[in-house]
């Protein structure tokens, strides 16, 4: 970013008028804090202003964020005016609080399972899942049942972390690295390395000092000093599931430190199993904590608008609202808003995605910006909640089917066929397969103990014609040659999991055929 526009963010006390920031992102109006006779003057300690020119200057040179931080940890030198009438600042309060949820629920999101999966395993030690998603695994949305999880929260800021993995002789296998912000950093996998293996030296960008790496060992830079490493390695079947731990029981993550010191790097630890639904802060407890996030984890450039208009709010690296002077209509507000953008969150995320299956002959296809989310703060969140962790659409891609041909929503009352005719299945490079979830997204238990069909799974049966056809209800069909996916009584969805797809597939050309109502 240029020094102008660092410049343009913080050098200035007309920095109260916000009129630096656009509030354009989410929609938002600005807020009205222009001063005049009859506004109040309040000060808000914190607020991003009155920067020395130089001293910009000189931040500029560490990175636009140590601006932004810089400037919201010191007092401010400027009044902060509000509107006068009470309802006014509260309704200020409600479209801020608003914006930060948008923006921060993806964030916090990020942290309330990166505590938790520490609660079972230490930084830098990898845990590999015993067995495949079953309906007890609630703590993440929509997993798959194709591939065994190998999981890791890891910190780059005291050196390099080292990952090794085998040579996995054709199978599909990848792991992702997720930062703070729910972007995907990047991959080392099958799609990008093959099956020879190696071994990976994950550095910090941010680091002060590289130090030369061993012989063989390859180099993997990560923009962010924390990350959430997602490992998938594919089983195809139950007999096939000890092979696929065999490899997996190979794979070592620890620092550069251990491996130069010729240190034995530690073994995966035993996933547990069903890690529980995380429960996120409410009103001014979600401010504050995203408030410790950003602090933690500084934003990108990026989001240098955004962050200003947080800041001047009392939200951000090194501030709290409750401690930032502000008006207690405003700070009602804030929580009100807070609290108002995650009650509406699932029903925004899914009336836009069932608006897009309906013209779409029922599936809805992801926005190819995910995992690569940018400063779209609102595909963001939904991502976020629908399936925090998805991938990049290059590396896979998930249609979504939601209703049926005619455009009404899936349910277990019903009995439904899909078709994929010869030459029709889908076109990918490392594996696929339909899975069903209830309407929020998670495994619904059944007596066949079957939740997805495809050919990784036992038992696919493909007509003598090449096509194959899957029956969608609750009683197991009496006709032969289709695979039967057991549907729970209430709402539901399937998703069809493409793993390396093909240019068709992220072109469009080639579409899932539609689900039929039959019954």
């Amino acid at each position: 970013m240029d020094d102008n526009r660092v410049a343009g963010v913080a050098k200035s006390a007309d920095c109260v008028a916000g009129k630096a920031s656009g509030y354009k992102d989410l929609g938002h109006r600005a807020p009205r804090y222009l001063p005049s006779p009859r506004r109040q003057p309040r000060r808000l300690h914190g607020v991003v202003c009155n920067l020395p020119a130089m001293e910009i200057k000189r931040s500029v040179l560490l990175g636009f964020t140590a601006v932004v931080m810089l400037a919201c940890a010191a007092p401010a030198s400027a009044d902060w005016y509000f509107p006068t009438t009470e309802a006014e600042q509260r309704a200020e309060g409600v479209a801020m609080g608003k914006e930060a949820y948008t923006y921060g629920f993806p964030i916090n999101e990020f942290n309330l399972i990166r505590e938790a999966d520490l609660e079972h395993a230490p930084l830098n030690v990898l845990s590999n899942a015993q067995e495949l998603a079953g309906p007890s695994a609630q703590g993440v949305v929509a997993p798959n049942t194709d591939t065994l999880y190998s999981l890791a929260q890891i910190d780059l800021g005291d050196g390099p972390v080292v990952l090794k993995v085998p040579k996995m002789h054709g199978r599909y296998w990848t792991f992702e690295f997720v930062e703070p912000y729910t972007n995907v950093v990047g991959y080392i996998g099958r799609r990008l390395n093959g099956s020879a293996g190696g071994t990976w030296a994950l550095q910090w960008s941010g680091a002060k000092a590289k130090k030369p790496l061993p012989k063989g060992v390859k180099v993997f830079k990560s923009s962010a000093r924390r990350l959430w490493v997602i490992g998938r390695t594919l089983v195809s079947g139950k007999r096939d599931e000890a092979k696929a731990k065999k490899l997996m029981a190979q794979y070592r993550l620890g620092t550069l430190a251990d491996l130069v010191a010729r240190k034995p790097l530690p073994k995966p630890r035993s996933l547990t199993p069903g890690r529980a639904k995380t429960v996120e802060p409410t009103g001014l407890a979600f401010l504050d904590k995203l408030s410790a996030a950003m602090a933690a984890d500084p934003p990108p450039a990026r989001d240098a608008d955004i962050v200003a208009r947080l800041a001047h709010f009392g939200i951000g690296a090194g501030l709290r609202p409750s401690t930032a002077g502000l008006p207690g209509p405003v700070l009602e507000g804030l929580a009100q808003g807070v609290d108002a953008a995650a009650a509406a969150l699932p029903g925004q995320s899914k009336l836009p995605v069932l608006a897009q299956a309906r013209a779409n002959g029922g599936w809805y296809n992801p926005a190819p910006e995910v995992g690569a989310f940018g400063t779209n703060y609102v595909l963001r969140a939904r991502a976020a909640l629908l399936g925090i962790g998805i991938n990049t659409v290059i590396e896979s891609t998930y249609p979504i089917a939601l209703t049926d041909s005619a455009g009404v929503m899936l349910n277990g009352a019903n009995s439904y066929r899909m078709v994929f005719k010869r030459g029709k299945l889908p076109p990918v490079r490392g594996f696929w397969s339909l899975t069903m979830y209830d309407s929020d997204g998670y495994l619904v238990p059944n007596a066949a103990n079957v939740y997805a069909i495809g050919p990784d799974h036992p038992g696919m049966i493909t007509r003598k014609d090449g096509s194959v056809v899957i029956v969608v209800q609750q009683q197991k069909p009496t006709e032969k040659g289709v695979n039967w996916l057991p549907s729970p009584p209430a709402g539901f969805r399937l998703n069809l999991r493409l793993y390396l797809p093909s240019k068709s597939i992220l072109k469009g050309t080639w579409k899932p055929p539609a689900v039929e109502k039959v019954g």
